[in-house]
């Protein structure tokens, strides 16, 4: 398993892991190969299959009270591991090459939002696994996880 940054001819690869692994995401312009000027996408690939996903952006602000440091902010918006190739290391790795991109640009702050509903709990735990640690903040029922990038200290 390798993971780098997604080429536009990963893009239907990405569209088919939202499909089955994730069907509540929007497939946007993956399918053509085409996202967002500014996003952050990085995949992690076995041969030539997408088994896991990650996006984001480098220029969030989190607003609510917590961040230890000033914008710019990372932001992971979305994170998918195929159900086969979970537990294998899969998705920490996205989220450490995710924070490791934000440090080289000089974001020294990554946060994220679990998804919450059912399995909530699971995805807090894997979270602070991956070294994010939620911040206080008493108008989230499940708070914001943040986690400084090595340029953060």
């Amino acid at each position: 398993m390798l993971i780098r940054r997604a080429l536009p001819g990963d893009g239907a690869g990405i569209a088919r892991l939202i499909v089955r692994a994730a069907p509540h995401f929007e497939v946007k312009g993956y399918p053509d190969g085409e996202w967002p000027e500014g996003m952050v996408v990085l995949v992690a690939v076995d041969g030539d299959a997408v088994v896991g996903w990650i996006e984001g952006i480098l220029d969030g602000a989190y607003t609510g009270p917590g961040a230890p440091v000033p914008p710019p902010h990372g932001y992971v918006l979305a994170l998918v591991v195929d159900a086969a190739w979970r537990r294998r290391g899969v998705g920490t790795g996205l989220l450490d090459a995710f924070v490791a991109v934000a440090g080289r640009s000089g974001t020294r702050w990554v946060f994220l939002k679990p998804e919450e509903g059912e399995h909530v709990e699971e995805r807090v735990a894997f979270f602070e696994q991956a070294g994010f640690s939620p911040v206080h903040d008493p108008a989230e029922a499940w708070p914001p996880m943040g986690r400084r990038t090595h340029e953060g200290g």
